[in-house]
């Protein structure tokens, strides 16, 4: 009750004070540390300041300016920090990414500067081979129409082809299974639709006699890299009865891989 009233401007700092979010505890400390290096009063100044109000105010509003400068400093420091981990941590899954589509595949230990330069030389690779392509399109097409001959047929027309001739004819996958097959092959099966061959294994068609030797020839192919073989074997028929045919193997290859057999069957008399 002894101390003179606070004046205005002492007022107006103690509400900026109270007004700030409440500070954590590492700036707290900052803030204690930075009061506490400060040099002790003498008495001397400690009875001038006491004894004039207006140098109580002036002491007393640069305390708390000081801890809200100190607090302001630590806020941004600490801002600045995360938004350079934040950006750290995003340019590393860029890199991992990057690393995963190279040939040496996710697994390898590359430093960022060779992920880098394996980027630029596969980016330059793959530009030379679509350059090389288009070259060679825009080549063969003017050697077409130099020469006269008629272009390539569409899809169309080979498959209308396929339907159309009387052999029998008939795609398969490596596991033997019919995809497709045109009528002159279900009839040879006994069958009235084409739709009633797809399916079915042409291995298990094969009589027991020559099923052993037949998958023997359909993997001797698969494995050793040949276009096509032809063997003597007796099919079952829808009826049941045995046919024998010279079947015709050949391996369709999609990618450089073996993709699928195009049979052809031809019936011995």
């Amino acid at each position: 009750l002894s101390q003179p009233a606070p004046s205005p401007a002492a007022a107006a700092a103690s509400f900026v004070c109270l007004s700030q979010p409440a500070p954590s505890a590492a700036v707290v400390a900052a803030a204690s540390l930075v009061c506490l290096s400060q040099p002790a009063p003498s008495a001397a100044a400690a009875m001038i300041g006491g004894g004039s109000s207006g140098g109580g105010a002036a002491g007393a509003m640069a305390t708390p300016m000081l801890a809200v400068g100190i607090l302001d400093d630590c806020n941004e420091r600490l801002s600045h920090k995360e938004v350079e981990q934040r950006r750290r941590e995003k340019a590393k899954q860029y890199f991992d990414e990057l690393r995963s589509l190279l040939p040496c595949g996710a697994e390898s230990k590359f430093d960022k500067n060779t992920i880098l330069q394996n980027t630029i030389a596969m980016i330059k690779q793959l530009q030379a081979e679509l350059q090389h392509h288009k070259e060679t399109r825009e080549t063969g097409a003017k050697q077409v129409a130099r020469s006269g001959l008629p272009s390539l047929p569409a899809s169309q027309d080979y498959h209308h082809s396929f339907e159309m001739v009387r052999q029998p004819l008939c795609f398969c996958g490596l596991d033997g299974l019919v995809w497709e097959s045109n009528q002159a092959f279900s009839q040879l099966l006994g069958y009235e639709h084409k739709a009633q061959v797809t399916g079915l294994s042409l291995l298990n068609k094969t009589a027991s006699t020559d099923n052993e030797a037949s998958s023997q020839h359909w993997q001797r192919l698969i494995s050793s890299g040949m276009c096509n073989t032809a063997f003597y074997c007796q099919l079952i028929r829808k009826d049941n009865q045995t046919l024998t045919v010279n079947m015709d193997l050949n391996l369709v290859h999609k990618r450089n891989n073996p993709y699928c057999f195009l049979v052809a069957t031809n019936p011995t008399t």
